[in-house]
């Protein structure tokens, strides 16, 4: 038995080392660009299957002509989730998946607990080690699921939805029908939980799976807030006992910052209902639960200056969520890799406490120009990553926030947004270190 495994980041090693153990001879395609025409039928000759890692794209040369021979193409999240034990958690989304996901797992943690997928821990990494009394909780990217066929999960969550990705996806609805994949082949006996919030989530039909909703603003079946408190009822009787709305928590109980948050910690909650959990367990889970990296992330004040790490914010919606959580003056560093999206919400906020923006990456001449085009002109460009943070500097007042959230990908300078998030943390750190020369060296303008 042969199988292809084209993309061999972390995703397409894990795949590799589960297929070994199933018996399987391994081919390899590092990089599916640099494959010519003419070696493609010769790779693909005698495959049992072929597995894509995230990120190689539906019109690939060599996927494509696979998919024309008939040989069965799956993605890695699907080939792991094929070999799980238990149940599976999947959470999907535009923004917050990553968060809500390691809420999730927090809620859930036991000695039969996994977190993966997307998140950074592939599925086919762990799967052989679960039983039939494990969770799986999986953050799944629309790239992961434009490859599945068979993934089922027992919770799948749809957070929110807004354009992105249309690099890869090329149009909007493309991009929400791979989102949507999550909900295809779960049964009546399966849970799906959609924002009631959202306007496109909330609009979405499902014929079989018991759908349950969450909401920051509305009672709900399924989890809401109402006053300080946060409630689930369940109408169709499937949690016992839930028939009329029970507190489970407090909304202080939640420790991460913005309205964004909250409805992602409603929807973890939710999850966690449906999963059994006890509203006991879930309260104490829940206030000890901190923010993850990258996300919203306060590195480090100086000079009266806090410096927050929001490298993960990789499209506007994100951004967005994030200049709304702010409440003291803010210098924002946006840009980054372009991924075909538009910039204008970001501009369009009122009562921002943003003051001065300023611009890097291959975005930052676009940026500029739609900011111009709001009639927005305190804004700066900047060469590195470095330079846009002493920029900030010199722009801020003791009290002031230096937000990075760049509502962009990070391809063109860093190898993701954690590569980013960490070079941000490592040139304030450095900075702080040598506050005063920064500040003999640096007179702000």
């Amino acid at each position: 038995m042969k199988v292809l495994i084209i993309g061999f980041g972390i995703s397409g090693k894990s795949a590799c080392k589960l297929l070994k153990k199933l018996g399987y001879t391994i081919s390899i395609v590092e990089d599916d660009r640099k494959i010519n025409n003419s070696d493609i039928d010769r790779l693909l000759c005698g495959l049992s299957f072929v597995v894509v890692s995230p990120g190689v794209k539906p019109d690939s040369p060599i996927v494509k002509r696979a998919k024309e021979l008939g040989i069965n193409v799956v993605g890695e999240l699907e080939l792991g989730c094929a070999h799980l034990s238990g149940k599976l958690v999947a959470v999907t989304g535009t923004n917050g998946k990553t968060t809500t996901t390691s809420l999730i797992g927090k809620l859930l943690e036991g000695n039969n607990t996994f977190v993966g997928g997307n998140i950074g821990t592939p599925i086919s990494s762990f799967a052989d080690r679960t039983n039939n009394d494990s969770i799986t909780v999986a953050e799944v990217s629309s790239f992961q699921l434009a490859e599945t066929t068979s993934f089922r999960p027992n919770i799948a969550a749809f957070l929110n939805f807004a354009p992105d990705h249309l690099n890869y996806h090329k149009t909007t609805q493309n991009y929400l029908n791979s989102k949507l994949k999550i909900f295809k082949n779960q049964t009546q006996s399966d849970f799906a939980v959609l924002n009631a919030d959202d306007k496109v989530v909330s609009k979405i039909k499902l014929p079989t799976s018991k759908v349950y909703y969450f909401s920051t603003k509305k009672q709900v079946n399924g989890c809401f807030v109402r006053g300080d408190g946060i409630y689930f009822r369940d109408t169709t009787k499937c949690v016992p006992g839930y028939l009329k709305a029970k507190r489970v928590a407090s909304v202080s109980d939640v420790k991460l910052v913005g309205e964004h948050n909250l409805s992602n910690a409603v929807c973890a909650v939710c999850c966690a209902m449906l999963a059994g959990r006890k509203p006991e367990v879930i309260r104490e889970k829940l206030s000890s639960f901190k923010p993850v990296a990258h996300r919203l992330q306060t590195v480090s004040t100086f000079g009266g200056i806090t410096f927050i790490n929001d490298s993960k914010a990789t499209n506007p919606a994100s951004a967005v969520c994030a200049i709304k959580s702010m409440t003291r003056p803010t210098i924002l560093i946006l840009g980054g890799s372009d991924k075909g999206l538009k910039f204008d919400d970001i501009f369009k906020i009122k009562n921002s406490y943003v003051k001065f923006y300023v611009f890097i990456g291959e975005t930052k001449k676009l940026l500029a120009s739609c900011a111009t085009k709001h009639g927005i002109t305190n804004y700066c460009c900047a060469d590195t990553l470095k330079e846009a943070i002493i920029s900030s500097i010199r722009h801020a007042s003791s009290g002031d926030v230096v937000l990075l959230s760049p509502a962009c990908a990070s391809f063109d300078m860093f190898s993701g947004y954690e590569e980013r998030g960490k070079c941000f943390c490592g040139i304030v750190r450095e900075l702080k270190r040598n506050e005063n020369n920064f500040h003999n060296s640096h007179e702000k303008t």
